[in-house]
């Protein structure tokens, strides 16, 4: 029976594997859209707090933008900063136009998450037509905005780019790049096949227009995160159209968690919002979890002399085999290379890491910059 059960939750996922390689294939050979005329007027929010470390980089990043300085505006919003955050952001509004801040207010009590409340008062300020978020850690190309920009042809509402990790040592930094490449290929392919599951909250990009029209962010649903993926899904189950910058010019760079602790801090926040997730998603997850755990059960079995076939193993090294070509396909289309020391292994142990990991998505919401969720609106000051 349980080899029945892992026979065809398996075969199912790795049908589902294979149709990720064909929405990489898709997706990656859609034409970009160059402004012949006038390009949109653009607005960059960056949600900063605590950040006098890393926000020097960014800002200097973004201020050696190719896009036209009157079609474009940065607003940083110090969202309670007890640094020098506010200071820095202040020196540069003064010598450069673009440049705008809006001082957020730290209180106790919150209606969302922090991060999106104060993505949310920015989006309440800002000027463009066409909306990006990067992430105060995060540097991003010269030609990011007009590439991501060339990808808005006039049916598309969201463009999604890739987030890619510095090289760090030791086995946490490297463990989050890998992981920054998968989510990668994985957010790509899907929303080559027309769908949107996730996507990286520090690249993105989005008409106003498609956010308001969304009824913004999920506000009364008590999520820290969903800045990113739960409003890519928002924005799909609205009918709108969702494409993926594979470029590199459109990437950024940020420095990956450099400890454990870090590293499982960010990875509880990314998966608490998987509970929120579209029901399809929910379901998909399910039925992969359901193939995986029998693969697991099997294997802890055979090894306790228990059960005595190992033909599961075909099974399983058929999933491993489909997942690491769909995967190196997918950094061929990145320009990204190597891997394969991390790939291989990765992709034989995904069902044990998945069984692992997904419960995570049932615990309660994780803190922001030390801060949770609560039920209070806050002030905004520029």
């Amino acid at each position: 029976m349980l080899g029945t059960v892992q026979i065809i939750a398996l075969a199912f996922t790795i049908s589902f594997v294979v149709l990720l390689g064909w929405g990489l294939r898709r997706g990656s050979r859609l034409k970009l859209h160059p402004w012949c005329d006038q390009p949109p007027m653009v607005s960059v929010l960056v949600a900063a707090r605590n950040e006098e470390v890393n926000l020097p980089a960014c800002l200097a990043s973004l201020a050696a933008q190719d896009y036209p300085v009157d079609r474009c505006e940065f607003l940083i919003i110090d969202d309670g900063s007890t640094d020098r955050t506010g200071e820095i952001i202040r020196e540069w509004a003064a010598r450069e136009a673009r440049f705008r801040l809006l001082r957020l207010e730290d209180t106790p009590v919150r209606m969302m998450g922090p991060k999106k409340r104060a993505l949310a008062a920015g989006l309440c300020e800002c000027r463009g037509e066409i909306v990006m978020i990067t992430d105060a850690d995060c540097t991003v190309q010269p030609g990011w905005v007009s590439l991501m920009t060339a990808h808005f042809t006039p049916e598309v509402s969201a463009v999604c780019g890739p987030a890619i990790y510095t090289t760090g040592s030791g086995f946490y930094p490297r463990l989050a790049g890998f992981e920054g490449l998968v989510n990668n290929v994985i957010n790509s392919a899907v929303i080559g096949l027309g769908g949107a599951f996730s996507c990286s909250g520090s690249n993105f990009a989005y008409r106003l227009k498609a956010f308001i029209n969304v009824g913004g962010f999920d506000a009364g649903e008590k999520s820290i995160s969903g800045d990113d993926d739960l409003l890519l899904q928002r924005f799909r189950r609205a009918g709108l159209k969702i494409r993926f910058c594979f470029k590199p010019e459109g990437r950024i760079l940020t420095a990956p968690p450099p400890e454990s602790k870090a590293y499982w801090s960010r990875k509880r926040r990314h998966l608490s919002a998987g509970r929120r997730y579209a029901l399809h998603w929910i379901i998909l997850a399910a039925v992969v979890y359901l193939g995986f755990l029998s693969n697991v059960i099997l294997g802890v079995l055979t090894l306790a002399g228990l059960h005595s076939s190992a033909g599961f193993l075909v099974g399983w090294a058929a999933f491993s085999l489909a997942v690491v070509m769909v995967f190196h396909y997918g950094l061929k289309l990145f320009q990204e290379s190597g891997w394969y020391h991390w790939s291989i292994p990765a992709a034989i142990l995904v069902p044990l890491w998945f069984v692992l990991l997904h419960p995570l998505t049932l615990l309660t919401s994780p803190t922001w910059k030390g801060r949770g969720l609560s039920s209070a609106k806050s002030k905004v000051a520029a």
